[in-house]
């Protein structure tokens, strides 16, 4: 004799919800989200392109983590939870680089938030362990002493994530040119 299976019952049709970015992007309308009610849009987890927040088509290669935290009405509010570079971007750096130096670290801001960070360092020249644990300790330390004087909002925007690459580049010089700095992936624990 065959099972007999209930049916599950359907709350009604989904609904489309639109969704804001935080306040640091100026609260930009972000990609419409569907869900049967506005309550189950808070812990949803969203991936945009950093391009479709600032225009620039320099920031294609680049995406941001944001948590739906609450719902006004039918509109969804987000927070910032991580930055990433695109896998094939962090490929083409290594490929031209003799010495590569990756670095996986952790971080706190200055309300108490855990961020994690990769980076990557290239070099075109090869240099000897001494040395790239040298850099890596300085880079891991530059950006940590940056961070503990941000919010962790401020730390996942397009103008930080430069301004920590470039920092690294201008303090490994006068130990060793460093061609590529890449903050790879920042997110929240």
């Amino acid at each position: 004799m065959a099972k007999v299976t209930k049916l599950k019952t359907r709350k009604g049709k989904k609904k489309w919800f639109p969704v804001k970015a935080p306040k640091i992007y100026k609260s930009k309308d972000l990609p419409q989200v569907t869900a049967y009610e506005p309550s189950e849009l808070v812990g949803r987890m969203i991936m945009i392109n950093m391009k479709e927040i600032t225009g620039s088509g320099r920031d294609s290669n680049t995406r941001a983590k944001f948590e739906i935290v609450k719902v006004q009405g039918d509109t969804a509010m987000t927070e910032s939870r991580g930055f990433f570079v695109s896998d094939a971007q962090v490929s083409r750096v290594g490929r031209k680089a003799v010495t590569r130096i990756e670095s996986v670290f952790y971080v706190n801001d200055k309300n108490g938030a855990k961020i994690k960070f990769k980076i990557l360092l290239g070099s075109k020249n090869a240099m000897s362990k001494a040395v790239q644990h040298e850099i890596r300790k300085l880079s891991e330390s530059s950006i940590e002493k940056t961070v503990k004087k941000m919010d962790s909002e401020s730390v996942f925007t397009v103008e930080a994530i430069k301004k920590f690459s470039t920092e690294i580049k201008k303090l490994s010089k006068p130990i060793y040119p460093i061609n590529d700095a890449i903050i790879w992936k920042a997110s929240i624990v």
